[in-house]
């Protein structure tokens, strides 16, 4: 479906259509492919799938400009549960310095707010010429230094969107996309995060997570995966068992990251895993009292400790391998 949003003068006094293109949309996919055909990997294949088939519950949303009735700028918005991630903001360059990814952007966000958005996500790089432009639409810098950036409705939104409540476990679908990465992203909590994906410290989730769930759904790195969900729908946790074929026989790592607000739980996401029939490793930096506590309380135990292993706040920080056979 196309909705208009509003017509605007370019600087040059051309007239451009602002519109949305809300996915799937078979009659505007043709219009919408060539235009981001440059995007590869996992982003082309959620390009290519959301245009013709519902992803879940997944809201994509191709914010266009239109000369003439050509594409000659688009600002994507991927999104569930009133938060979302901001991403293939490209304008075609014989169309650039003409003021058309501003406009854009000027209605989409408006229409974020009025659609009762509350928090949005992007990567760019720091203290670049995007990076001031979003900041200028009120993004900042999840952590100083940072081109991953956030941009808030309401000051209170972390407060409320991770406060305490009940919760359960589930499978990882698409509409989990924008709510990982709101977790991912958090300042507080475990910097060792996650060794299948590589973080360590608050990350931009938005391009792991497509790699995430294409493996996900070829079956190939992960024996299981699992989120904690909080009843207010928020993605308060993530545990992923994966193959570390380093080793022969192959031996499993355990990789859990919980917000601090919602270790209590962590034994509800952790008993929804299915454990594989071999070694299992968990890697824990010493200062994570509650989530070597959560490891010990499903049977792992430790194992051995690997002496400043990571450097972090200026000094070397010590991880323990709790193990389970």
């Amino acid at each position: 479906m196309y909705n208009k949003l509003t017509d605007v003068k370019l600087k040059t006094g051309e007239t451009m259509e602002v519109g949305v293109i809300i996915a799937p949309d078979e009659a505007h996919a043709e219009q919408i492919k060539p235009f981001l055909a440059h995007k590869g990997g996992g982003f082309k294949w959620h390009l290519k799938r959301s245009v013709v088939e519902p992803l879940d519950a997944l809201e994509t949303r191709f914010y266009v400009g239109k000369v003439d009735g050509e594409i000659i700028a688009n600002i994507m918005i991927v999104e569930h549960g009133h938060v979302g991630i901001l991403g293939h903001v490209f304008t075609t360059p014989m169309q650039r310095r003409k003021g058309a990814c501003q406009s854009v952007m000027q209605f989409q966000m408006e229409d974020f707010r009025q659609r009762a958005g509350e928090a949005l996500y992007l990567g760019t790089g720091y203290n670049s010429h995007p990076y001031y432009i979003y900041n200028s639409f009120g993004f900042e810098s999840v952590f100083p230094g940072s081109g991953f950036m956030k941009y808030r409705v309401a000051d209170d939104f972390d407060d409320r969107y991770f406060a305490e409540t009940l919760v359960h476990a589930k499978e990882v679908v698409w509409h989990d996309w924008s709510k990982m990465t709101a977790l991912t992203g958090i300042v507080e909590g475990d910097y060792l995060r996650s060794i299948a994906f590589g973080i360590y410290g608050p990350a931009n989730f938005e391009g792991g997570f497509l790699e995430f769930k294409q493996v996900l759904e070829n079956g190939d790195a992960y024996h299981d995966a699992k989120l904690l969900e909080s009843d207010s729908g928020a993605v308060v946790g993530v545990a992923t068992v994966s193959w570390d074929t380093r080793w022969r026989p192959d031996t499993a790592v355990l990789d859990v990251f919980i917000h601090p607000n919602f270790y209590a739980s962590a034994s509800v996401l952790l008993e929804a895993i299915d454990f594989p029939d071999a070694k299992i490793q968990c890697y824990v930096e010493s200062t994570a009292a509650s989530k070597a506590e959560a490891v010990q309380n499903v049977g792992f135990r430790h194992e051995a400790t690997l002496k400043n292993q990571i450097q972090h706040q200026d000094g070397g920080v010590d991880v323990l391998i709790f193990a389970h056979n």
